[in-house]
């Protein structure tokens, strides 16, 4: 059988990908390489601006709502502040999951679990996948399997992504829930270069993980148990631990090609700042959606309308993301005596969380502030002193200022 869309990755990605697709009457075929429900490592964190955006309702997998956030620098300089509306969902990825591909599964898409991809052979009318399950041919292909998958190699893609990674681990309460984290979570930076650790509550358990550049690996464990120490348990306690890369979107990273086209962590589609990508993942597969129906219906000749809706809708605010997180890394310390003094930095992220406000509509309202980030932003990654002092070792190109400087990493 020859299917419309051949989806690679069953994560909320691939998920919302087939579930939109099957949705609109085109034949789709998931494939993962795994059996769900599988571990997924990943802090399981949906902001309310993703959840509103969700095709479906996820409260039977919802363990945790947030309306508090207790935030510290390097351990130390603690604020505390608190919503009155939801700002996040917290849940597992493992439950998330499957949820999301049964719901795929109920809208006609056809699942192949342990259907690990091993070669793509691409076609002006068509791809063949072959995988470890079998042979199957498809008018287009998604590359959906994060920021480790194959798909978009094996089509010839080079994405070039900017790698993250993480370490996490879960650490049982064994009795009565932490009231202090029952509707809270918290987040510590200054420790961990381009990132931060984060205290996630779930349903009988908290979730533990330190984040950053990937030259940080080998350090990462000694900062994570500093951290579970810092809240007060045992490193000891930690376990199922796992590490993970977080993709970052280069500038020239590619988002489609011919009859195949990425979403997701595999087009790198993380906020850099944040580090929350399941936003990202919903809105790209079903932008993705629209245009495959599109091209299969023969509307269109080719997927670069997708291209074009990433480019102008996501791609702005994961520039400016990238631009914040170059400022706050410097001197992080600075903004939050700026928070403890003024709460002015609690709105604008309950605004952004909640999806009321984005980076690059902020940008347009205040022009002489984004000048402003835009030039510190440059400065960093021209400058060896304010790299290091960033924790950057790999900066990306100046975007507006010193475009003829060299902007070698120190």
């Amino acid at each position: 059988m020859r299917y419309d869309v051949i989806v690679v990755g069953a994560g909320p990605a691939g998920s919302t990908t087939a579930l939109e697709c099957a949705g609109r009457g085109l034949s789709v075929l998931l494939l993962d390489r795994a059996e769900f429900p599988r571990d997924k490592p990943c802090g399981g964190a949906v902001t309310k601006k993703a959840y509103d955006l969700l095709p479906v309702d996820i409260s039977p997998v919802v363990e945790r709502v947030i309306f508090g956030l207790d935030l510290t620098v390097r351990q130390s300089i603690r604020v505390s502040r608190r919503s009155p509306v939801v700002i996040t969902y917290l849940t597992q990825r493992r439950r998330l999951d499957a949820f999301l591909v049964e719901r795929a599964v109920e809208a006609g898409a056809t699942l192949r679990e342990r259907a690990l991809l091993r070669q793509v052979e691409r076609h002006p009318s068509h791809v063949t996948v072959r995988t470890s399950d079998g042979v199957f041919e498809g008018r287009t292909l998604v590359a959906a399997d994060g920021a480790n998958g194959s798909t978009a190699l094996l089509a010839g893609m080079d994405v070039g992504l900017l790698k993250g990674i993480a370490l996490e681990g879960n650490v049982s309460t064994n009795g009565p829930f932490p009231e202090r984290w029952e509707s809270a979570m918290g987040m510590d930076f200054g420790d961990a270069p381009g990132g931060y650790g984060w205290i996630f509550p779930k349903g009988d358990h908290l979730n533990f993980g330190v984040a950053g550049w990937k030259y940080l690996g080998p350090s990462l464990r000694v900062r994570l148990d500093r951290l579970v120490r810092f809240y007060g348990f045992d490193p000891d306690d930690l376990r199922s631990l796992r590490g993970h890369h977080l993709p970052i979107r280069q500038p020239s990273s590619p988002l489609t090609n011919g009859n195949v086209l990425l979403v997701g962590d595999a087009a790198g589609l993380l906020d850099p700042f944040t580090g929350e990508g399941i936003r990202a993942a919903i809105w790209s597969g079903q932008a993705a959606a629209r245009h495959l129906e599109e091209y299969v219906g023969g509307e269109v000749e080719d997927l670069s309308g997708y291209r074009s809706d990433v480019e102008r809708e996501l791609v702005p605010d994961l520039r400016i993301s990238r631009q914040f997180q170059d400022l706050f890394h410097l001197t992080p310390a600075m903004y939050m005596r700026v928070e403890r003094a003024t709460s002015v930095l609690w709105g604008l992220v309950c605004r952004i969380l909640r999806g009321e406000q984005t980076y690059a509509g902020m940008m347009r309202s205040h022009t002489t502030l984004a000048t402003i980030v835009e030039f510190v932003s440059d400065l960093v990654r021209v400058t060896p002193y304010l790299q290091r002092a960033a924790g950057l070792r790999e900066p990306a190109p100046p975007q507006r200022f010193f475009l003829g400087s060299s902007h070698q990493g120190s």
